[in-house]
């Protein structure tokens, strides 16, 4: 297995370091086979404007040798070969039928020598054909023609070397190994910090997910140039946050319930062991809180489970559309027996138009059940109950007149384990928020002249 900053920087250096050479081949490939057509259409030009003057330029010789006018002519007709422009690297040599070089008289001022000379003839096999051959490590081409003049037999050579090109060449090469070497070293640089910058924030993210999972909720600095990277350190950031929130609430949760649980646990457990002793005369009476603890003690385990069903889904498979005005009237009924026997009233107004909803009857029932249980304790005389249609949504408000929630219970009043002065356990409400907002909607609560709760929930439409 490779690492990030390995698997971004190697094949990207790889490729650095390829294609220089591959634009290092394929120069020089194109550009010997420039040169060698260039040599080659010289020494085409060369022999088409040479060989018809050349034949004009020698006069008739009665002997075996050309006379010395005829080599002047020829030293002319060279020297103006060579400030052409299509034979700058091309020399002429005349050879006659003893092989014996006739022209030019010496070498001093061309690249020829004998023993190329010598090479060259060795390879002349056929007349017209450009012929190639290396000679002290210089390449050069060679063409000859057959000349007949009176009785004689001469071969003329046209020879073109390629030795400026090549110096041409190995210079050009030079700057291009130089150039290719240094846009190579700084691409690989370049390539091994955008690696290192890509791969560095994100082993320092997978580092703090390691360190998550054993419980620690660190924050990584969010100080890079990258959005990608740093809207993954913004969200793992964010996770943190949020991990140590529910872990601090999990610990509380637990923590509360424990106290909770073991309070009416102790009371069983002092009375029961007071009736074994024979501690209580009115046995009746301590079998009887014994009761009333248990009761208690049953209520709060089942609250519990309540929340826990809720907060893992267990409830998301019953959902079913509801008719809201219909169950509203059946929930505010089940309210009434503990209304009457507060000596105060409910009363429900509702809009005539059909409301429907998609969420759990339990769950809904319980939630505006803790609410209005709470609303009728609170309440002087009256709590008023609203069902009305906002937009897209259904609102359900309970009003009381009492009054109202204190300034400091007010922001934690959906708190689990919050308890105000007429408080049980302090999960009622917190049922009622999470179950509303399984059900997709929220609660609002507010002070008017008494509690005042919205409970906001989305219209279901067919």
């Amino acid at each position: 297995m490779k690492s990030l900053h390995s698997k971004i920087s190697k094949p990207i250096i790889l490729i650095v370091i390829i294609v220089p050479i591959v634009i290092y081949v394929l120069f020089n490939l194109s550009a010997r086979f420039y040169i060698n057509r260039q040599t080659q259409d010289e020494l085409i030009n060369v022999v088409s404007n040479v060989k018809s003057l050349s034949i004009q330029l020698l006069d008739n010789t009665e002997n075996n040798e050309l006379s010395v006018d005829n080599l002047n002519r020829f030293q002319i007709l060279r020297s103006a070969l060579q400030i052409s422009k299509y034979s700058m690297n091309t020399e002429m040599v005349i050879i006659n039928q003893n092989n014996r070089i006739i022209f030019p008289q010496d070498f001093e001022d061309t690249f020829l020598s004998k023993e190329m000379i010598d090479k060259a003839l060795d390879k002349a096999t056929e007349e017209d054909k450009i012929i190639r051959f290396i000679s002290n490590s210089n390449s050069y081409m060679f063409i000859y023609e057959k000349a007949e003049i009176s009785t004689l037999n001469y071969k003329i050579l046209f020879i073109a070397s390629a030795a400026s090109s090549n110096v041409l060449i190995q210079t050009m090469n030079m700057f291009l190994t130089l150039t290719l070497v240094i846009s190579t070293i700084c691409t690989v640089l370049v390539v091994l910090s955008i690696s290192n910058k890509i791969s560095k924030p994100i082993v320092r993210v997978a580092s703090a997910t390691k360190q998550l999972g054993e419980g620690q909720f660190i924050q990584i600095d969010e100080n890079t140039d990258c959005i990608e990277i740093n809207d993954l350190v913004i969200g793992i950031n964010e996770m943190s946050r949020k991990l140590k929130h529910s872990d601090e609430i999990h610990k509380d949760f637990l923590q509360n319930a424990s106290h909770e649980l073991r309070t009416p646990l102790m009371s069983i457990q002092g009375y029961a062991e007071g009736i074994i002793n024979n501690v209580f005369t009115d046995t009746k009476k301590a079998t009887g809180i014994i009761a009333a603890e248990s009761k208690r003690l049953n209520e709060l385990v089942e609250e519990l489970l309540t929340l826990s069903r809720i907060e893992n889904g267990k409830y998301i498979d019953k959902f079913d559309v509801i008719n809201i005005n219909n169950t509203l009237k059946d929930y505010i009924q089940r309210a009434e027996g503990y209304a009457s026997m507060s000596n105060k009233q409910i009363e429900l107004d509702s809009v005539n138009e059909i409301l429907l909803l998609f969420g759990d009857d339990d769950l809904l029932f319980r939630a505006i059940n803790n609410i209005l249980t709470n609303a009728i304790k609170y309440a002087n005389s009256k709590v008023l109950v609203t069902l009305k249609k906002d937009g897209k949504n259904i609102i359900i408000r309970i009003h009381d007149d009492g009054l109202g929630i204190s300034e400091s219970d007010l922001p934690h009043i959906f708190d689990r384990f919050y308890k105000g002065k007429k408080g049980n356990f302090g999960l009622g409400l917190a049922i009622a928020k999470v179950s509303i907002e399984l059900m997709k909607g929220s609660i609002l609560v507010t002070n008017n002249n008494g509690a005042c709760f919205d409970i906001i929930l989305p219209l279901y439409t067919r």
